[in-house]
Order: C-alpha cells, then sequence, then structure tokens
C-alpha cells in the first residue's frame, strides 16, 4: 500500500477511513449520504468519475443533473473558467477532487473517495458578493429540499456582507440538521462568511513546511475557527485543458473537504444511532461541532492566542461516542440577520 498523503496522515483521515463500511468491489459504501458542493461549478474530469471530457457519460458518484448554476440561472453548473486577477478558472473542480475525487490510475484519492457529490455553480471565484449570496442561499435550499443533501461544502467567502438570502439559508439548513462547512478565508485577517456565521462549521488551515508545520493564515479573532484542517500543499485535480491534469493547491478551500470528509465518515459509521439520539434538527450539528473540540489533537505548532480551535482528528471523532446535547447548546445567533 503506498504511503497516505500528508495531509491524509496529518487529520487522520486514512485510518478514519478504514473503518467505513465496503461494497464488493472495495470502494467505500457511502449508504444514501450527498454532499452539496457550492463553488464555480465542474468539469469532465477523470478524478470525479468521468470517463472523457466530453460526451454525455455520467460519473459513478458526481451528479452534475442534479445541481444547478444559481449564478448564472443555467440548469447545467459547468463551470465556464473565468479567470479573474487573484486565480484562474476550476476552483469548483479542484476543491470536489480535493473532497470526493478517485483516479487509481495515477495513485489519486481526495480526502472521501467517491463521496455522492452534487455541483452547485454560484460564483466565478472564491470572493462573493451580493450576486453570490443570493446563490448560495438558492443553492442550500435546493440541496435541501430537492436532493435530501446531508452536507454543504463552501470554500470561498468574503468578510462583509450585504444581504441576508446566504444567512437565511444556513438558518434553514442549522434547523434541518445539515451540517454546513466553509472555509475561514485567507485573503484578509478577518475570518469570512458564511463560515462566521455561528451556525455554520468554520474551517481554518495548516500548511506543511520544511521540518515542520504552522499556521496558514493569522487572523484578527479566532472565536469563529471550529477546527484546523491541511490547507497547503494539497494534491487536487486540474480544470485547465492545458495544465497537467494533477497539481498542488492551497488555501483554507482545502481544509474543507477535511472537514466534510470527516462529518461524511461520522454520519455513515453512526447514522441510525445519530438520528435516534438527536432527531432531524439542529442537534446533529452542535453535536459535530462538540466532537470536533473534545476529539481535536495538538497543533503541531503554537495555538494563536485566544483560540481554542485545534487539529483535526477524523479518526477519534469517528470513533467517539456520541455527545449529550442539551437544549442550551441551540445556536441562538441567527446567521440571517448578520451584516457587515
Amino acid at each position: 500500500m503506498p504511503t497516505a498523503p500528508w495531509n491524509h496522515r496529518y487529520a487522520k483521515l486514512d485510518k478514519a477511513l478504514a473503518l467505513m463500511p465496503r461494497k464488493t468491489d472495495g470502494t467505500v459504501a457511502w449508504g444514501t449520504l450527498k454532499v452539496a458542493h457550492l463553488d464555480t461549478g465542474y468539469r469532465r474530469k477523470k478524478a470525479l468519475g468521468f470517463a472523457t471530457e466530453s460526451g454525455t457519460g455520467d460519473s459513478p458518484w458526481v451528479k452534475p443533473s442534479r445541481g444547478r448554476d444559481f449564478y448564472d440561472n443555467r440548469a447545467d453548473p459547468k463551470d465556464p473558467l473565468i479567470k479573474t486577477p487573484w486565480q484562474p478558472g476550476g476552483h469548483g473542480t479542484r476543491t470536489a477532487s480535493a473532497l470526493c475525487g478517485e483516479d487509481m490510475a495515477v495513485g489519486f484519492q481526495g480526502t472521501a473517495p467517491r463521496l455522492p457529490l452534487i455541483p452547485y455553480r454560484v460564483n466565478d471565484d472564491v470572493l462573493i458578493g451580493s450576486r453570490t449570496v443570493k446563490a448560495i442561499g438558492k443553492a442550500i435550499r435546493h440541496a435541501i429540499d430537492e436532493n435530501g443533501c446531508q452536507l454543504v461544502a463552501i470554500s470561498m467567502g468574503f468578510p462583509v456582507i450585504d444581504g441576508g438570502e446566504m444567512g437565511e439559508a444556513v438558518d434553514y439548513a442549522y434547523e434541518k440538521g445539515v451540517i454546513v462547512v466553509a472555509a475561514c478565508g485567507q485573503m484578509t485577517d478577518k475570518i469570512c462568511y458564511p463560515a462566521k456565521h455561528r451556525r455554520a462549521i468554520g474551517a481554518a488551515g495548516v500548511e506543511k513546511i520544511a521540518g515542520g508545520y504552522q499556521e496558514y493564515y493569522p487572523y484578527e479573532g479566532y472565536a469563529r475557527v471550529d477546527i484546523f484542517a491541511p490547507a497547503d500543499p494539497i494534491r487536487r485535480a486540474d480544470a485547465d485543458p492545458n495544465a497537467p491534469a494533477y497539481g498542488e493547491g492551497d488555501g483554507t478551500s482545502y481544509a474543507v473537504p477535511h472537514v466534510v470528509a470527516t462529518a461524511a465518515m461520522w454520519l455513515n459509521r453512526h447514522g441510525s444511532a445519530i438520528t435516534q439520539k438527536y432527531g432531524s434538527g439542529w442537534k446533529r450539528i452542535e453535536a459535530f461541532r462538540k466532537l470536533l473540540r473534545t476529539t481535536q489533537s495538538p497543533l503541531l505548532f503554537r495555538a494563536p492566542d485566544g483560540c481554542l480551535a485545534r487539529a483535526l482528528d477524523a479518526e477519534k471523532l469517528v470513533k467517539a461516542t456520541l455527545p449529550a446535547i442539551e437544549d442550551w447548546d441551540y445556536e441562538e445567533d441567527l446567521a440571517g440577520d448578520d451584516r457587515v
């Protein structure tokens, strides 16, 4: 067996994945789990299960026909690969591959290989504005009401928001027991929305450097960091047809797939017990948030002052006893009325 990449070992994702039930072909049996991936859209890549980059063949686990482009109001969430001053096109394909990708011909696996994923196009890049706030709001509701997604991955954000549609949808997901994981960001020293919404799960990053590790980005405040997860460098597929098929990415965009994968494995291993203990509402989110804190590992660098979050330990979390969640654990700070 080849050695798992550093990020899988750091977050113990390789050991957590070994605990998952398997199909007869050896792949993970994810059951009815589905994750909504809100980003710039998707491209047909082998890492996402598409045999060719053109044509109509389906992927066994990425289902664009179930998603939608709420940014340009189109049925197909295909990424037009728009280049912006701060990044090339194809961010959605890169982050999706880091989450659910698998291409065993080149030894590539994401954090949750073949996790059923529904792509939504909600932006051209990672910095959200008012148009994206509206698109994210629509996508979250569609993912829950039309597709029954139990998880939402958002690898984008901005420290200022001027509309409530996104926050209102985060509130909707919270009451429905749908875990929304978002990137804390690194474009400024401010934690970005939607990670800053108290009803979402905020993922900050860890960078691997020569001889050790360090915080990916220093923030002005740390109260909304729920967990640190690997962010740089992360192997992922590339959407650019002129680039190599695989390369390395960086940013808290890539911390999100590690946390979403852990949530998926937790739901997969304890599904019926989670429902029996917490029902189908908000207690599921607060149970996962509590487990992130109680099972975290020490950071392999000095923790920032005032920060309670530490390093993701997926194995420990997946193995942990389900915690008690009381009525006072309910997060009363609505996301829908956040304005900055």
